[in-house]
């Protein structure tokens, strides 16, 4: 005979009532440990989900809306200098192969303007509005060669109808060598949109320098050399 189970005769009235206090404390107790196997699934689950937060970047002069690139991988650190010099090259880039559809646009970019007046933390010229945004962040021999070299490509392209923009989440920054208070040299791959053909995938790479009395809106950052070669 099963104990309790099966004891239910005169001299054990009690085999039943304890064959059922046995059932219901299994019971319960398997309720405990399905309890304790969710509250352990749900600190999984909060563990494993990570909030990507994201910048809206909108231009002060087209209105456009543009979704500022973020890291999916772990958080990294990195040092004041470093983030400045990445911030200057990524102005510089946004600048560097953008093409309107708006002449007036265009003008206002490629500019050569006053330094000591248009490019100053006050106005914000070349970060927000777009107006000198080359010339603000680079040096003079960049600039030239931007006038000599690059303008007469980009104004072909306009006559053709075509318009550029960096697509901002595929730029990769890769700094070559030690990163330096007064500028180190990078690597920068990205890739430019544009309404006449794929996707342009470039590999450039860039050296930063500083001047603070010449670029204080950047911290005295800009770019003092920049070569950019098509992959696709």
């Amino acid at each position: 005979m099963r104990y309790p189970d099966e004891f239910n005769i005169p001299t054990f009235p009690a085999g039943p009532r304890i064959a059922s206090s046995r059932t219901l404390s299994i019971a319960i107790m398997t309720v405990f440990f399905l309890i304790l196997c969710s509250c352990g699934l749900l600190l999984w689950v909060q563990r494993s989900v990570h909030v990507h937060p994201f910048l809206v970047s909108i231009n002060g002069i087209t209105g456009n809306w543009e979704i500022i690139g973020h890291q999916h991988g772990a958080m990294r650190e990195m040092s004041t200098t470093q983030t400045l010099q990445e911030s200057v090259i990524g102005k510089f880039i946004r600048n560097w192969f953008w093409i309107a559809d708006n002449t007036d646009l265009n003008t206002a970019r490629w500019n050569k303007c006053d330094r000591a007046a248009d490019c100053t933390p006050e106005n914000k010229t070349g970060v927000e509005t777009g107006a000198c945004g080359i010339y603000c962040l680079t040096g003079d021999d960049m600039f030239s060669r931007f006038n000599s070299t690059v303008k007469p490509e980009y104004q072909a392209r306009i006559l053709d109808g075509e318009t550029w923009r960096v697509d901002m989440s595929s730029v990769q920054m890769l700094p070559i060598g030690e990163v330096l208070p007064n500028g180190g040299a990078w690597q920068i791959r990205a890739k430019i949109i544009s309404n006449k053909s794929a996707p342009i995938e470039i590999l450039a790479y860039a050296t930063v320098g500083r001047n603070t009395d010449a670029y204080p809106q950047t911290l005295g950052y800009y770019v003092a050399d920049f070569n950019a070669y098509r992959m696709n």
